[in-house]
């Protein structure tokens, strides 16, 4: 019975892996930097998702503007408006129609998920739209982030999963508006919280 339980966690790891790895090309999406060996994932059945990390972001200028001596922030509302998205897209995907429930406190079968914005890179400087007024400026989504994603056992703090890199805001070229702009970190917000919900519901054979 040991064996056959080891083989079976084994298989739910590499499933959970593959299904959270496995992209479509055109998604450019981060894989898994590491990941520990032999997680039962069918264990878990419930997130904790965290209040998405922005305390220590970096505003890194494009290539570009490398030469450009002034500097290039965000302010707090952006970031606020940022992690109101993030909580939004992930309580809808995961919990809509039949999904995984969120809670707020550790458990037995709760996985806790966090998410921690290092780098924004921004093609145009923040609050540079308005002197586009008047003009039709397209780029290539809203700029790139640099992520980190720890998912861990609640009861434990045991590191599960670790995923770092750089990730496109936006994925087609489109003008650059505040509202294009919303949509393309939603739209991004949403595809991670997908991934994990189709992981999710392979594992449990949904």
């Amino acid at each position: 019975m040991k064996s056959e339980f080891l083989n079976r966690g084994k298989l739910l790891a590499g499933l959970f892996v593959m299904l959270f790895s496995t992209t479509a090309v055109a998604e450019k999406v981060i894989e898994p930097t590491w990941v520990k060996e032999g997680v039962d994932w069918s264990q878990y059945t419930k997130f904790m998702v965290k209040p998405l990390n922005i305390d220590d972001v970096k505003v890194v200028k494009p290539p570009y503007a490398e030469d450009d001596t002034s500097e290039w922030t965000l302010d707090i509302q952006d970031l606020e408006a940022m992690q109101a998205m993030f909580r939004d897209a992930m309580k809808s995907t995961l919990e809509g129609n039949g999904g995984w429930p969120l809670v707020y406190a550790d458990g037995k079968e709760v996985l806790e998920v966090e998410v921690e914005i290092l780098n924004i890179m921004p093609w145009i400087k923040p609050g540079g739209d308005e002197e586009l007024e008047g003009f039709e400026v397209k780029t290539l989504g809203s700029g790139e982030i640099t992520a980190r994603v720890e998912m861990r056992d609640s009861m434990t703090r045991e590191l599960l999963l670790l995923i770092e890199g750089d990730k496109a805001v936006g994925e087609k070229y489109k003008e650059f508006t505040t509202e294009n702009n919303v949509k393309n970190v939603v739209n991004m917000f949403t595809q991670f919280a997908t991934r994990l919900r189709n992981s999710m519901d392979r594992v449990h054979g949904r």
